[in-house]
């Protein structure tokens, strides 16, 4: 869709930007194609997070994706994406940071596609990692320091909670970059792409909730050396002791093997 096209649908529908639902439409038809050319073909089902006014839909329903479910929480655009694609895609209102991906596998994997609200994208790509067994990979649009974030390697600056939670179950990688000015409204920030592919583990989500509260206390004071973290967060200290780590350590500094070993250690108790 042209600026002008979702400007024309927006008049047509008494719609506007909703910034609680951080809508920003792109409208860049060479990098909505671009986009959906990173979607591979012959996956057990589709799922397009956050259709707005189907722009990204209608590429995929063009490619022949199926079968394909688009969720949203508005309203209003789940009845332009009604108006649109009815009887082309199953069209939900449904939380993404809640949607359970096991519902919609039968034989094969999925792979799961969103221009994601910014506010919640961290619970979203949190949930996907959560339901990671069911799905082959995802395309995440974000904004560009969420995707650097999700990025981030062990022993960088960057890496956290978020990262540590794909790098668990997958690769994040970091595909390209989109200005502002390819989104209307234009955002403030500069947005990218990100594709994460899923392996084989098998870890549920409980195991990996669990992974992800061990990861935000040993982050909460990334600053800070083991020890006091340890102490902080009122983890048993003899951990860093019986692995031999260095209690001057920082959270930041460490390797994945190092914290592969310290979440084992801390989660059994």
């Amino acid at each position: 869709m042209s600026l002008t096209e979702i400007k024309e649908l927006l008049k047509k529908t008494g719609l506007n930007p909703k910034k609680n639902f951080s809508q920003n439409f792109l409208f860049n038809d060479d990098t909505v194609e671009r986009i959906i050319s990173y979607v591979p073909e012959s996956k057990g089902f589709y799922i397009e997070i956050g259709g707005g006014l189907g722009t990204l839909t209608s590429e995929i329903i063009k490619r022949g994706l199926i079968p394909f479910t688009v969720i949203d929480m508005d309203r209003g655009m789940l009845k332009v994406l009604n108006s649109r694609f009815e009887g082309k895609a199953d069209i939900l209102m449904q939380d993404a940071t809640k949607i359970k991906f096991s519902d919609h596998f039968k034989e094969h994997k999925g792979f799961v596609v969103g221009n994601l609200p910014y506010q919640v994208s961290s619970p979203i790509i949190h949930n996907t990692c959560y339901e990671s067994e069911y799905l082959d990979g995802a395309l995440f649009l974000l904004q560009k320091e969420v995707a650097e974030k999700l990025c981030a390697m062990p022993g960088t600056r960057e890496f956290g909670p978020l990262a540590g939670i794909v790098k668990m179950v997958g690769r994040a990688d970091y595909l390209f970059t989109l200005p502002p000015q390819e989104f209307y409204p234009p955002p403030k920030v500069h947005s990218a792409l990100v594709k994460i592919t899923f392996y084989e583990h098998g870890y549920n989500r409980e195991h990996l909730q669990k992974f992800v509260s061990f990861m935000r206390s040993l982050f909460s004071n990334r600053r800070k050396n083991l020890l006091n973290v340890f102490k902080i967060n009122k983890l048993d200290i003899n951990v860093l002791k019986r692995l031999e780590i260095s209690e001057t350590l920082r959270a930041e500094s460490l390797d994945w093997d190092t914290i592969m070993a310290l979440s084992k250690a801390v989660m059994e108790g």
